[in-house]
């Protein structure tokens, strides 16, 4: 009974030293949340910070990754607004200091423009977003006055599907709320279940097909279980 004992406390011990190395020294448990939206289908949720393998990510208050703004920009300010997918947002694995919108500002602070003295280029974007996803965004958002707007296609917006939120807490790259534990969040990124982003939607009403080209419709009651629950 001792022996039991001892060897449940190890591994209670175990299991707690691996939950807090997973969250402070990898960022396990506190994953990027997404937020379903009506018109844009899915974005970033706003006013969120996170460390993930070291890189920070950042998300104001308008679901750009970046700190917050103003809806306006200030007096002699040249306002650039870019849009785009995870080329422009950059996603968990690269530093808020190294994404595209932060580079670009910093090469454009020591050139001439002529009547700005400042510069400020803001990033609004999010993984596998789609030319339509990015209309809607600004449809809904507004430029912000920026001066210039910049919109970034790349091959896979030739084939982008309507905006959907059908993958918002169920995809386990698009979570809707944090894990309970870091090591269930590691635990469920190892398993072999299919990720959600090879469901689509087909046309018939409250179903998903299987892969890119499948016509196969499936009940949404037989959707795979959420690594996350919505």
């Amino acid at each position: 009974m001792k022996l039991t004992l001892i060897i449940a406390g190890l591994i209670i011990l175990a299991l707690g030293a691996a939950e807090l190395a997973l969250r402070f020294f990898f960022g396990f448990g506190k994953p990027p949340l997404y937020v379903a939206d009506p018109q844009i289908g899915y974005r970033l949720a706003p006013n969120q910070r996170t460390k993930r393998f070291g890189n920070v990510l950042e998300i104001n208050q308008y679901s750009m990754r970046g700190a917050a703004i103003a809806p306006k920009p200030e007096t002699n300010t040249l306002r650039i607004l870019l849009v785009g997918d995870s080329i422009v947002n950059g996603g968990w694995w690269t530093d808020q200091s190294e994404i595209l919108s932060v580079q670009l500002q910093q090469q454009l602070v020591p050139l001439p423009l002529e009547s700005y003295t400042a510069v400020e280029v803001l990033n609004a974007s999010a993984n596998s977003w789609g030319p339509r996803n990015e209309l809607a965004y600004v449809a809904k958002f507004g430029t912000f006055e920026a001066q210039v707007l910049v919109l970034l296609l790349n091959t896979d917006d030739l084939f982008a599907t309507a905006p959907t939120s059908v993958q918002v807490g169920r995809d386990r790259a698009y979570p809707q709320r944090y894990p309970p534990l870091a090591l269930g969040e590691v635990l469920g990124a190892s398993s072999n279940r299919p990720p959600f982003l090879n469901w689509r939607p087909c046309s018939k009403k409250g179903a998903i097909a299987w892969g890119s080209t499948s016509k196969r419709c499936v009940s949404s009651s037989n959707w795979p279980t959420p690594l996350i629950a919505a």
